[in-house]
């Protein structure tokens, strides 16, 4: 991989270290990463043009660097890579201050980056998981313990979401704002200031991800911090509905799922979540409740008897 690197970007590290499929290293302490590229390929174009407007406009994240043809990707064994400069201190957590802040900045975007119709890609999620599951149940014990369970929860959100479509209408604050396929409260590289993790989608999105991943990762703070982020981020009805629903669907337990049947992590791990069942459910309620104060949500009511 050094002869790649040296011979595309012009680059001569003295050692490239290698965690599973990527590859870091630093030249003159400015660390890298050498990433397979795993997006659409048609959309390489609109990410790196806001890459480029996003450090126009001096707001964090990482730089996408071209190779010595011009090109964003660089194919090895034609498998697509894309070389980063990482800005970012690797050692800090993710705060919901810094998502406020990103969704709040205004950069035009390419229509190749909006993401909607959660619905539907939920119900393809589902729709592949339980065939996988059907398929290798026997392997993953740990998984087949609780994964009715966790697709109950999802489909309960579906129907929460169907029904905020069905019967509510976006006003003028239910626009796309700068927002991430997947937020990893402990990973600032590949959540928030990766640029092949940016995307564009309703606020409600990043704002559930991190509600739902501070409960697992014991934030004690959580509710000082959403008063903080209520008073610079307004929700409509619709909006504070789409909210609800996307904190319902259990997107923190397919991410494990995912890479636990990709060999990333051990099946133990999925233990710190489904161990937490009936603790998530009354953080779920105390959450629910605390929106409630501020606007008349449906109460999902297995949550609110428990």
């Amino acid at each position: 991989m050094k002869e790649t690197i040296n011979y595309y970007y012009n680059l001569n590290p003295n050692r490239i270290n290698k965690i599973f499929d990527y590859y870091y290293f630093y030249i003159n302490n400015e660390l890298y990463y050498f990433v397979i590229y795993d997006r659409k390929i048609d959309d390489i174009n609109a990410i790196y043009d806001f890459n480029r407007k996003m450090i126009s406009s001096n707001i964090l994240v990482n730089e996408i660097i071209n190779n010595k043809d011009s090109s964003v990707v660089t194919y090895v064994n034609k498998i697509p890579y894309i070389l980063m400069k990482i800005y970012v201190n690797i050692n800090k957590n993710i705060t919901l201050a810094e998502i406020s802040y990103l969704s709040n900045s205004k950069i035009l975007y390419s229509n190749n980056l909006m993401r909607s119709n959660w619905a539907l890609l939920w119900i393809r999620k589902i729709d592949y998981l339980e065939y996988h599951h059907w398929h290798n149940y026997k392997k993953y014990p740990l998984l087949s313990d609780s994964f009715d369970y966790f697709i109950g929860l999802s489909e309960n959100a579906i129907s929460y979401l169907n029904n905020t479509i069905k019967n509510m209408s976006p006003d003028d604050s239910d626009i796309g704002v700068i927002s991430h396929d997947i937020i990893n409260i402990d990973d600032t590289i590949y959540s928030l200031y990766n640029p092949l993790n940016i995307i564009i989608d309703h606020k409600s999105r990043d704002l559930a991800e991190y509600i739902k991943n501070s409960f697992f990762n014991d934030n004690f703070s959580i509710f000082e911090e959403l008063d903080e982020y209520f008073k610079y981020n307004y929700f409509s009805f619709y909006g504070i509905n789409l909210l609800v629903a996307r904190i319902l669907y259990p997107s923190f337990y397919f991410d494990k799922y995912d890479e636990i049947v990709n060999e990333k992590i051990q099946e133990s791990s999925i233990l710190k979540i489904t161990s937490r069942t009936d603790e998530y459910e009354k953080y779920l309620q105390d959450i629910f409740s605390y929106l409630k104060r501020y606007y008349n949500i449906k109460d999902i009511e297995w949550i609110m008897k428990k």
